[in-house]
């Protein structure tokens, strides 16, 4: 059955590369290219995670690196480069691609704020509180400013949330 839907692949995907299935993972990665609606820049990635997912990390390392030469101005991809690193635990190279994700979107306002939730994320993991407080202080600032949301709005509240949980 083919679906004409990108999202159910994305799910199949997942977690076939989670139970290192990669032969089937590669079969709706095969698939998913076929769908008028999916998104090139996730092949790669797609692709990089399989070999991953083969333990040939050399591999995947070098799938996102030829993608970026393809991709490099693509906010999207660029986020999923920050996903991949922080996989990897490489922090510094995640927030760099979460960063430029975030730069490449400054045209498209209002922006969503998931590469500033990633370098938050980091910077909790790694123990550096004050730097993911500047960070919720950003998205606060882009939920605010650029979708006009007001102090009581449940976005705001819940990363005010999170700030102050830092804070305590």
């Amino acid at each position: 059955i083919t679906l004409k839907t990108p999202m159910p692949y994305y799910e199949i995907m997942d977690n076939l590369i989670s139970d290192h299935r990669t032969d089937e993972a590669r079969r709706y990665l095969d698939e998913y290219k076929t769908l008028p609606v999916h998104k090139p820049f996730l092949v790669p990635v797609y692709e990089a995670y399989i070999a991953m997912a083969d333990f040939d990390i050399q591999k995947a390392d070098q799938i996102m690196q030829n993608a970026l030469n393809e991709f490099s101005g693509n906010s999207g991809f660029l986020f999923e480069c920050g996903q991949y690193y922080a996989r990897k635990c490489e922090y510094q190279k995640a927030i760099e691609f979460y960063e430029a994700s975030w730069v490449a979107d400054e045209d498209k306002k209002p922006r969503y704020t998931d590469a500033l939730d990633g370098i938050a994320t980091i910077y909790k993991i790694v123990g550096e509180s004050a730097k993911a407080i500047e960070v919720y202080d950003r998205m606060i600032a882009c939920i605010k400013e650029e979708w006009g949301y007001k102090e009581e709005d449940a976005a705001v509240i819940e990363v005010e949330r999170k700030k102050r949980k830092l804070l305590k």
